[in-house]
């Protein structure tokens, strides 16, 4: 892995791997989590037709893959599906997402989405997560505040902020070209966030 790219082959993928695929030559990127036996775990908007977001929601992947749980979601309208890698992954590349970055990586990193300076949980614990949101279902989608991405550094880390206005979870790195200032809003650092017990996640977030 390197900042130009974090290509893994399928037989490199671990329980518990946060993996992404880039979708329209690049213009954004979908996340999941590998919770082991060839299945992700991912999150899309349930209100828009899931091939926007990801192929493994289309009539054609699913028509020509033979896995039943492929597309499916536990709960119904909530947007947490599981689907086998070929379908998640389609003509793409299969990446892995980076913990424990040092600051300059997440900085100087060409595309955004890809890397964060947080730490991972137990594989067990981020399986047990993904697992549970997909069974019991999750929270509200949001484009900006609560997508795919922030789904999978949930599942990683247990981490919610305690702040409504500030819910976005990836790697924001603010340039100001005047002062010649670089700010990095940033999980792995940032003080309004804590664990939340995946159980607990939703009475949580109704709080806020």
């Amino acid at each position: 892995m390197d900042l130009f790219s974090q290509e893994i082959e399928r037989s490199e993928l671990k329980k518990g791997d946060h993996v992404y695929v880039w979708r329209m030559v690049l213009l954004y990127n979908h996340h999941g989590i590998y919770v082991g036996d060839g299945k992700i775990i991912h999150f899309v908007d349930p209100r828009m037709d899931g091939s926007f977001l990801s192929s493994s929601s289309s009539s054609s992947s699913l028509t020509r893959c033979r896995m039943s749980c492929c597309g499916s979601e536990k709960v119904a309208g909530s947007g947490v599906r599981m689907s086998c890698i070929d379908c998640f992954i389609e003509n793409g590349s299969l990446c892995r997402y980076k913990y424990q970055a040092e600051k300059w990586f997440v900085v100087f990193k060409l595309r955004r989405g890809t890397c964060t300076t947080a730490r991972s949980d137990r594989p067990e614990e981020v399986v047990h997560r993904a697992t549970y949101l997909f069974e019991n279902g999750y929270v509200e989608y949001d484009l900006e505040d609560n997508n795919c991405e922030d789904f999978a550094l949930y599942c990683k880390t247990g981490l919610w902020s305690t702040n409504k206005s500030t819910q976005k979870r990836s790697s924001q790195v603010i340039f100001d070209l005047n002062k010649g200032i670089v700010k990095l809003r940033e999980l792995g650092v940032r003080k309004d966030v804590v664990k939340v017990p995946v159980e607990e996640l939703r009475l949580f977030v109704s709080r806020l």
